[in-house]
This record gives structure tokens, sequence and C-alpha cells, in this order.
């Protein structure tokens, strides 16, 4: 059976990061997401290849769903992502098996695996912008083998960060910071992740986005953040449908633009509050989310 299909917002497809809803096996999100109209979703990589490439390629294209990106390039466990700076024991750990997961992204037709840069670290400022150069011209080597490219993410919270991402001293919290770190890593096949709400506690600074040019926008997740709070409080458990905060859509959407960027925009959630509906009313809040935003922000140039 082929899924509905709603037409995407000018040049942005709406897509669905398996985040926003937890615990739900693979076909189980692959049908919500192809039943709410997303043409476009992401995946763990892990949970890929425990269903099995082939069937999930066949599930795919039954349902009329393509992989826009994966997580896991550094595996944590079954499912979730480790960051790029690990401890050295756990990084060698998680290279093992990186040539056959980048080969399942490619045979899914997935083009991007995504990855975390850690923007605070055990290692002091200098000698974690050290590893992370080094990493990321590793693990993007290893992915423009298989026609893969890495979109690394800058986290700019400050708040509630998890312990695998916390740490005594500052890496780096923003865009043009990062995209300092990835000249200076000389790695053509990485780019840039952008988060809509990193950007936001970061600023919300559209020069941020314009500045990156061409082709360094890899991809693009989105959530709104609260109207009326505080920059330096929030946290992932505040993100929220986008179009239901204080995020200016418009803005967002005519950076991207600027950037040269014309793709998917994903949602991904973790808010609690919002992962406890009903994980079909997520999903279709998901996707009317997603397309008002940028219908919006078309509507307004």
């Amino acid at each position: 059976m082929t899924a509905p299909r709603t037409d995407a917002a000018g040049p942005f497809a709406p897509c669905l990061n398996p985040a926003t809803l937890s615990g739900i096996p693979l076909p189980q999100f692959l049908a919500l997401a192809a039943g709410a109209g997303f043409p476009t979703v992401e995946v763990s990589i892990q949970q890929a290849q425990a269903h099995g490439i082939a069937p999930l390629r066949e599930l795919l294209q039954e349902m009329g769903v393509s992989v826009a990106a994966a997580s896991g390039i550094l595996p944590a466990g079954p499912v979730l992502p480790a960051p790029l700076l690990v401890d050295p024991d756990t990084y060698r750990t998680c290279l093992d098996g990186l040539d056959s997961r980048l080969e399942a992204m490619a045979a899914l037709g997935c083009t991007v695996a995504t990855t975390v840069l850690n923007p605070r670290s055990a290692l002091d400022t200098r000698e974690a912008r050290a590893v992370a150069r080094k990493r990321i011209r590793e693990l993007a080597t290893a992915a423009g083998v298989h026609g893969v490219r890495l979109a690394v993410e800058a986290v700019s919270i400050h708040t509630g960060l998890p312990p695998e991402l916390d740490g005594p001293h500052p890496v780096l919290d923003s865009l043009p910071r990062l995209a300092e770190l990835l000249d200076e890593t000389d790695a053509d096949n990485a780019g840039v992740l952008v988060d809509s709400f990193h950007w936001a506690a970061a600023g919300a600074d559209p020069g941020h986005i314009t500045m990156l040019g061409p082709d360094r926008i890899t991809h693009v997740q989105i959530a709104d953040t609260p109207a009326h709070h505080a920059i330096g409080e929030l946290t992932d458990r505040h993100r929220l449908f986008p179009g239901d905060g204080g995020l200016a859509w418009p803005v967002l959407a005519d950076a991207l633009d600027q950037a040269g960027y014309a793709g998917p925009v994903s949602v991904e959630l973790f808010n609690p509050e919002l992962r406890a509906l009903p994980a079909g009313s997520i999903v279709r809040l998901s996707h009317h989310a997603a397309a008002r935003c940028f219908t919006l922000a078309e509507a307004s140039r």
C-alpha cells in the first residue's frame, strides 16, 4: 500500500526524527510517518540493521518514504548515537562495524549521517577541538567512500545537558564556531546540521545560517522554542511543535534559502509532555506543524 502524500512547502520537505516518538518499533514508526504524509524520515542505523536492510528497503518502497538521514555512525547501544567526544576506548569500540553501518545507509539511499559535537568536555578546549577535527576528518572520509556525507550538529543549550555531552570545559556552541572548526578540519565531505532549537538558543541570528554558504548545510532539524522563555534556561525538554512557540519561521526559512539549502526539515522533539500524546497524534501534529511553518514562511515573502 502506498502512503498518502502531501506536497512539501516550497523547497523544504517535511521529515520526521524517531526521537519525536519514544520507544516505537521501526516498522510502526515508518507506518505512522507514511500515514501522516511524511515523504522522508530519519532512522537509527542500528535499528535499521537489526530489522534487516533488504526487508527495510521493501517496506520503505511500499510506504513511499525515503530515508533523509541516519544517526548512529558512532553508536551507543542498539538505538542511540554516541557523541563525537567520547573517551578514546569508547571511540575505538564505536568504530567497529563503521563500514557496515555506512554500507547500510547507502543501501537505503540515505546520503547523510548525523553526529553531535559535545558543547562541553572533560578535555580542555584546545585539545577537545583537536580531537573533534581528527574524528570528523576520519568519519567524513569513511562516509565519503559510500556516498554518504557527514552532518555535524552544534549544541547551543547550556542547561540540562546529559552527562555524555557535559563537562567542565567549553568546546563550541554555535554555528559560526562549528563552521570555523570544519574549515580547520578541511574535510569537504563534512557539513553542518542546523537545528532550529539550538539556533534559537544561540540567539536566532540569521547571519549564523547565511554565512554558511552553498553546500555547507547537509541537514536541518526543527522544533520551536517557548515564547518569552529565557534563552539561557532552555533545555531539550522545552522543544515544541514548530509554530507553537516564539521562533521566527519566516526568518529561518529566508536564511536557509539564502544559504542555498533545499531539503528535508526534520521534526525532532524531546518534550516529555508531547511524547505522552498518542503516537498517531504526535505524528499528525508534527507533519501539520512542519508544513504549516514553511507555508507561512513562503507566504510572508
